[in-house]
């Protein structure tokens, strides 16, 4: 099995609805979860003291490194995920996504 751990950093007024999304959107969490090789996921939120900044934590947990390598394949999709990617979009930070595989 693989433990993944994704960080993404979002938009400090949009995190509320980042997270929301994120949990209810068809292509969010519910999405991911219907993934081959998808196991189960934890999420967390850290804000800054200053509230500058803001940070999802996803420890994403599959069957192997390459399930979530062809997952996140899926995820870089731009027809597939059209509808996610407008509705998410704006609640990110442009290149504030990273992942890391153990």
């Amino acid at each position: 099995n693989a433990l993944v751990l994704v960080t993404i950093g979002l938009v400090p007024a949009k995190a509320d609805e980042a997270v929301a999304l994120f949990k209810d959107h068809a292509l969010g969490i519910q999405w991911t979860a219907a993934q081959e090789g998808a196991l189960g996921f934890d999420i967390g939120l850290e804000r800054s003291e200053d509230g500058l900044t803001v940070t999802l934590y996803v420890f994403e947990y599959w069957t192997s490194g390459d399930a979530f390598l062809a997952y996140l394949g899926k995820r870089g999709d731009a027809v597939l995920m059209a509808e996610w990617d407008a509705a998410f979009g704006p609640c990110q930070v442009p290149g504030a996504f990273a992942f890391k595989i153990s």
